[in-house]
């Protein structure tokens, strides 16, 4: 299994960088990248794309014309995204696209839910990796073997971890008296690029599938809940976004563990609460004062 840190140069970017250095070793590669952790409504989308044939010049091409999605225009995000999943490229490519849903980040964190979609993408790919590069700072546990971290790791641990493999090797490997359940897939190798959208084309690839997967099933919850603006803002925080909450309250995209959310279900609950407690006094006054009345006739 791969280690945390990057051998890269840290400001490399490029084929030649990234990519090729497995591809000389035999080694297929898939980057991986997500879209959606800022956003207060909507699932966090993920996806994962490989090039099966490193020379294939027309994949290559491709790629070099692929960047960070953050830097490209929708109408070229678009047009990407349309050439990377061309039937054409069956066999030469190979790209998935998976997600963690609202409810999902809701039970935990959009942290892990980011990485649980990654690695969502990646199990999804036809032609497993043999290393897959994720961007950020982190790597999905679920890729990774027992007692690997999952954030970055610095320098003295991966010193640690090298002179840890040197030393196992003079120790005996305990028998195993019963067979034990498989294992199941990892990539031999995972790493952490740090901006990586913009360095590593694999990645690339990723960005582009991801953001304009989820700009799309943005577009169709706004059919589905045009009260809020989805399709323009995509579910984060604009001032239009979030005047729509305080005017219409939230949906069941809205993740209700995100604070501007939060606060709205708080106030929702105060506004209710101030309404129930006017509405029983008022009941309240009203039965006295009806209670006066026969009072009234009763000394009459």
């Amino acid at each position: 299994m791969g280690l945390g840190g990057s051998s890269a140069d840290e400001s490399a970017k490029g084929l030649d960088a990234w990519e090729r250095r497995w591809w000389r070793k035999g080694t297929s590669v898939a980057g991986v990248d997500e879209a959606g952790r800022g956003p207060l409504a909507g699932p966090v989308v993920a996806a994962a794309f490989s090039v099966l044939v490193p020379e294939d010049e027309e994949v290559l091409d491709l790629l070099s014309r692929v960047n960070d999605s953050k830097q490209l225009t929708e109408q070229q995000r678009e047009s990407l995204f349309e050439e990377l999943t061309d039937a054409k490229f069956q066999g030469r490519t190979a790209w998935s696209i998976a997600e963690c849903s609202v409810e999902e980040i809701d039970a935990g964190n959009i942290l892990q839910a980011s990485l649980q979609a990654m690695s969502r993408a990646v199990h999804g790919l036809t032609v497993r990796p043999g290393t897959v590069l994720v961007d950020g700072c982190n790597r999905p546990p679920e890729l990774l073997g027992p007692g690997e971290k999952w954030t970055r790791e610095s320098q003295r641990d991966l010193e640690s971890r090298k002179n840890q493999t040197k030393l196992a090797q003079w120790f005996k490997k305990p028998s195993r008296v019963k067979a034990e359940e498989a294992e199941p897939w990892r990539p031999k190798e995972v790493e952490a690029v740090i901006e990586g959208d913009g360095r590593v084309p694999s990645i690339s690839a990723a960005s582009v599938l991801a953001k304009v997967s989820r700009d799309r099933q943005m577009d169709r919850l706004d059919a589905l809940h045009p009260l809020y603006g989805f399709k323009a803002h995509k579910g984060y925080g604009t001032e239009a976004h979030l005047k729509a909450i305080r005017q219409h309250g939230i949906c069941s995209e809205h993740r209700k563990t995100f604070g501007p959310i939060r606060e709205a279900i708080e106030r929702e609950k105060v506004t209710i609460s101030g309404e129930a407690a006017s509405d029983n006094k008022r009941s309240l006054t009203a039965d006295a004062l009806q209670g006066s009345r026969k009072s009234r006739k009763a000394t009459a």
